[in-house]
């Protein structure tokens, strides 16, 4: 009797299922159109990080992802005047990018979250209107009532949302807008209905982490690879004798990310010669901080911002936004970025 060895074709019948498989997974093709002056996209993940970039021809780009209800990714440039953020649960989603704030078709929970920012802008321009006519004409009683109405119905609505959407993207951007709109104990309590897709957002678990921790926090990387903490304060660093450099982040900005590198040669540069380096991330739940530590080999202390107590003292709207201040805590500059640093700490430190 003939034998046939099946061992290759084993192996070629399995190689073929699996490439099946791979190729059977859903994708989702984003199409964009741009109408502003924009010559170069990126594609970035829900944690911050960069999947893919492109260049905008004949204003026109296209990403492709794979299609998720779980998770979102957003498309922006580099200096995120133009932002998209797109839940990939459609085959084809279009994106335009113009004058406004970016439009995204095809995807409906794309689409649903898009509303909802909108129906938030709406009734805060609506009320604060109202409000500030009040104030005008002396009536700072009604006009106060007003926002309070505002912000109580807003509330009411977000958590409408949030409880429709506790394993989807939409959930986490209700959610982050209760963080300054219900009480915390109110916060805690939605926060534990959460799936693990909400309490693992940065910001809002950052948050809840703030709530039930005392005071402040620094973390710091040691050579080992572990971690000190303690608690500390702004005022422990800035103002002691030293020149002090302050980079505003979070590890869910990839703009930030792009950033360290010229943070971390600063530190590195001139930490010899009196230098001091702490990072302040903002919004940021600690272990996704001390990931993005060890990934981009930050070693010095990073003071937690979780509440964005220390972003509002500064006036910081977007980040990264970096800070050089002199021995008596005054600010020299701010808003350097790259080769910018070096060549102020040069001036410096000469």
């Amino acid at each position: 009797m003939k034998q046939f060895n099946l061992f290759p074709t084993l192996i070629l019948a399995t190689v073929m299922i699996l490439a099946m498989a791979c190729s059977s997974t859903p994708k989702c093709t984003i199409h964009g159109v741009v109408t502003s002056q924009l010559d170069s996209l990126w594609l970035i993940d829900m944690e911050g990080n960069p999947i893919d970039s492109c260049a905008v021809k004949d204003g026109a780009f296209t990403f492709k992802t794979d299609r998720n209800t779980s998770s979102f990714v957003i498309i922006m440039n580099k200096d995120q005047s133009a932002r998209a953020i797109v839940i990939p649960d459609a085959k084809d989603v279009q994106v335009t990018f113009g004058d406004g704030p970016a439009v995204v078709t095809g995807s409906p929970l794309s689409e649903e979250m898009a509303a909802l920012q909108q129906w938030i802008m709406q009734q805060f321009n609506d009320a604060n209107e109202k409000a500030m006519g009040l104030y005008a004409d002396g009536k700072s009683e009604e006009g106060a009532a007003v926002m309070e109405e505002m912000h109580k119905t807003m509330a009411d609505h977000c958590k409408e949302v949030y409880l429709k959407h506790l394993e989807d993207p939409l959930g986490i951007q209700a959610m982050t807008f209760l963080i300054d709109a219900v009480p915390d104990e109110e916060f805690i309590e939605l926060y534990n209905m959460g799936s693990d897709l909400v309490k693992n957002d940065a910001s809002i678990g950052g948050y809840y982490e703030s709530l039930t921790m005392s005071g402040n926090t620094v973390v710091q990387l040691k050579a080992d690879g572990t971690f000190a903490q303690k608690e500390g304060s702004l005022d422990d660093f800035i103002g002691q004798g030293k020149y002090v450099l302050v980079d505003f982040w979070a590890s869910w900005c990839g703009p930030c990310k792009e950033e360290t590198p010229s943070v971390v040669k600063a530190y590195n540069d001139y930490k010899d010669k009196g230098l001091v380096v702490l990072g302040i991330p903002v919004q940021d739940k600690m272990d996704a901080t001390k990931k993005a530590m060890v990934e981009l080999g930050i070693y010095y202390p990073q003071l937690l911002d979780p509440k964005q107590e220390l972003a509002d003292r500064f006036d910081i709207h977007a980040i990264p936004h970096l800070f050089l201040f002199d021995p008596d805590g005054q600010i020299v500059k701010d808003g350097m970025h790259g080769e910018e640093i070096d060549a102020l700490l040069k001036t410096v430190f000469q």
